[in-house]
């Protein structure tokens, strides 16, 4: 009799630890992750533009991890303080990408020729380089994403980035053309900005519901245009806190590609 109640212990025990491994694992693969892909990062008149500082503190008061996109040029500079603005950002977590070198675009005809689409593939692989290099010798900061300006690229881009393995990851690739880069690319129904640099949480939310139970979610804003109306920055926060509520996690690019790729990268 008590070698049965003894038998009967242990097949309920291993059961119940095996269901609770399953539930465990299943709620690990169900988790969403979600980006915050912050554009348009300068050094204005010496200083950090207020949009950021203020997107900034908000995400760090919450707990949440954020990017930034900066435009390289504006490393250029020997502002310390500037330089030390984003180290500190940048080791409390938030993700510093390669947003091109000048965000720049120009007419050639009635063509619109932008930063990395039109240009020949030597002039976009300086441009990118450039930035890197800037990142490295002013920050200490292996840039591992790029997302382009104006989110435009062609063919030439793909192969500039080739030429830069340290670089991981791409955002909003605009292409079909292959390329070996860990892409994440949005879902056009859901954003922060509609349209861009005004932040709207209804137009969010209801793109957000009709896709919830998408794996992964990025979404772009302009942390710069929303001092222009303080109603712009309440709306991103009523959007960040939707999500948090919904228990997504947030992860920078580069995070993700680690996970998705379970790769530790020492390039």
């Amino acid at each position: 009799m008590n070698v049965n109640r003894a038998i009967l212990i242990s097949f309920l025990f291993t059961t119940l630890f095996s269901c609770s491994s399953i539930l465990k694992s299943n709620e690990t693969r169900s988790k969403q992750y979600v980006i915050l892909k912050l554009d348009d990062l300068w050094n204005e008149e010496d200083l950090v533009h207020n949009g950021w500082i203020e997107v900034i503190n908000f995400l760090n008061q919450e707990n949440i991890k954020g990017t930034i996109g900066i435009v390289g040029n504006s490393l250029e500079t020997d502002d310390n303080e500037y330089f030390q603005w984003i180290k500190t950002r940048n080791n409390e977590g938030h993700e510093i990408w390669n947003h091109g070198f000048c965000h720049c675009k120009r007419l050639e005809g009635e063509i619109d020729i932008r930063e990395y689409r039109g240009e020949g593939l030597e002039e976009q692989f300086e441009s990118i380089f450039k930035t890197q290099n800037l990142a490295k010798e002013k920050l200490n900061i292996t840039l591992r994403s790029f997302g382009a300006p104006y989110n435009s690229t062609d063919k030439n881009t793909i192969v500039a980035l080739e030429k830069i393995p340290e670089i991981k990851v791409w955002l909003f690739k605009e292409n079909s053309s292959q390329t070996e880069k860990f892409v994440i690319n949005r879902i056009n129904e859901i954003n922060i900005e509609y349209p861009v640099h005004i932040p709207d949480y209804e137009k969010f939310k209801e793109g957000y519901l009709n896709h919830s139970s998408e794996p992964i979610i990025i979404i772009q804003g302009h942390p710069r245009s929303w001092m222009e109306d303080k109603i712009r920055f309440e709306e991103f926060k009523k959007i960040v806190l939707f999500l948090k509520n919904r228990n997504v996690q947030f992860v920078t690019p580069y995070e993700y590609y680690q996970i998705k790729e379970l790769k530790y990268d020492s390039i």
